[in-house]
């Protein structure tokens, strides 16, 4: 057994029986756990995970995170939150809840609590997965096993909250791995409407940060989901995000990543009745040795739903990414429409992507369509802008700005599309230069 195995049983056996939850949820945890070590990591054998090594995390002793006090997580909370998000809040450092960094005001028809006191307070074992597969996504086992904290979001019947829900988890390393585990459950009831945002960020040595969303879309419900990923290039950043999407529902998720050593996002989305729309918009930036996993999942199970998918990529350096979309039609799933793309820039002639977008359809009255480019800044347009007097260096950075901000003008928050402009041109060569034109 290797280091990280050993590492997280012995974390299990000394801090498990002090983890949120009732006697049934010990049980869960107790058989999420037994299973996760007894399957053990992924390997590159495995034609899920065949582009993305876990060898570095192998080696690693991972510990469950300490307390981190007060004043060095407000400081925390000063550096990485977006500004000019004024709604409801939650804030996590290394997992653990801050109360004072907390907006909680009262909003009307929505209940916003951690999930760890969800779980000592109310619900038993069936208040996790719900939705996530755990036998497929074998790092959401590890989470229900020993995750400490997080999210517990419901929105009530025909309730439009108006302000986006802030969920903001910080990492603070020190000089031992550790394994920070937030957990999101959020659940929209019939004809409610919400906006929530994750954002993730962080500094320090390494960490492992595995994430489980679940989302719960009821009829007529209407949920935006926003994952922001700023993790520190020492990181690994391991999120699986979950949609159960009922009849008339829309759900809409934007998935950015611009950090971390090595990230694995896995979204699988369920549309189980009619009328049911998801659509999935992704950016990633990688640059130097980064590594980015991105494998979607939709899932057609019933008549006359719809999807749509577009996941942008720019790569530097001599990062690598990956792109595996798969949309499944099942048989009864007749007038179905789904739409996919993957479109990635190389900067680099280092860099390398590895991209697979996938239709698996077993009806016969469907409209689809899915595609891939992989390609470098268009010569035709750099010449124009050459002309125009711009030097070569700017120029590439307007045209790989370009690129990129077309994912992130979709956001539709303006603090969140200026933050996520900032930190692209940030990214880029020249970047003092650019800010002149945009």
């Amino acid at each position: 057994m290797n280091a990280a195995l050993e590492s997280l049983r012995g974390q299990f056996a000394r801090r498990g029986g002090a983890l949120p939850g009732n006697a049934s949820i010990g049980e869960k945890r107790k058989r999420a756990f037994e299973e996760f070590i007894a399957r053990g990591l992924p390997t590159t054998a495995e034609e899920d995970w065949k582009y993305t090594s876990l060898a570095a995390l192998e080696e690693q002793s991972l510990a469950l995170p300490e307390a981190v006090d007060v004043a060095t997580a407000m400081a925390a909370v000063e550096r990485y939150a977006v500004e000019g998000l004024d709604g409801p809040r939650l804030v996590f450092v290394n997992g653990e809840l801050i109360p004072p960094a907390c907006q909680l005001d009262g909003i009307e028809g929505l209940e916003m609590t951690s999930l760890g006191y969800a779980l000592e307070q109310g619900p038993g074992a069936e208040t996790l997965d719900q939705v996530v597969d755990i036998d497929r996504y074998r790092f959401a086992r590890l989470n229900t096993a020993l995750f400490i904290d997080g999210a517990h979001l419901r929105v009530a019947r025909d309730t439009v909250i108006e302000k986006p829900v802030y969920l903001l988890f910080i990492t603070l390393g020190d000089d031992t791995p550790r394994l920070i585990q937030p957990r999101v459950l959020i659940e929209a009831e019939r004809g409610a409407k919400m906006t929530v945002i994750e954002h993730f960020c962080g500094e320090g040595p390494a960490a492992l940060v595995n994430t489980v969303t679940e989302v719960l879309a009821q009829p007529a419900s209407e949920l935006t989901h926003y994952r922001i990923q700023e993790q520190a290039d020492t990181h690994t950043h391991i999120a699986s995000l979950n949609a159960r999407v009922a009849r008339d529902a829309r759900v809409v998720c934007h998935n950015i990543d611009f950090g971390g050593a090595l990230v694995r996002n896995d979204v699988h989305a369920r549309l189980v009745e009619s009328g049911a729309h998801v659509e999935l918009n992704g950016l990633y930036f990688t640059t130097g040795r980064g590594h980015v996993d991105n494998h979607t999942r939709i899932d057609h199970l019933a008549a006359h739903t719809t999807s749509r998918e577009d996941y942008r990529g720019v790569l530097d350096g001599r990062s690598r990414a990956v792109f595996n979309g798969r949309v499944l039609v099942a048989e009864d799933a007749q007038k179905i429409e789904a739409h996919q793309s993957n479109n990635n820039l190389l900067l680099s002639r280092d860099c390398e992507i590895d991209t697979k977008p996938e239709l698996e359809i077993y009806a016969d009255d469907v409209i689809c369509s899915h595609g891939a480019t992989v390609g470098q800044l268009d010569e035709t347009a750099l010449f124009y802008l050459r002309s125009r007097g711009l030097d070569a260096e700017t120029a590439r950075g307007l045209l790989t700005f370009a690129f990129a901000e077309a994912v992130i003008m979709r956001l539709g928050i303006e603090a969140l599309q200026s933050r996520l402009s900032r930190t692209v041109i940030g990214r880029l060569p020249d970047s003092d230069r650019l800010r002149e034109f945009t």
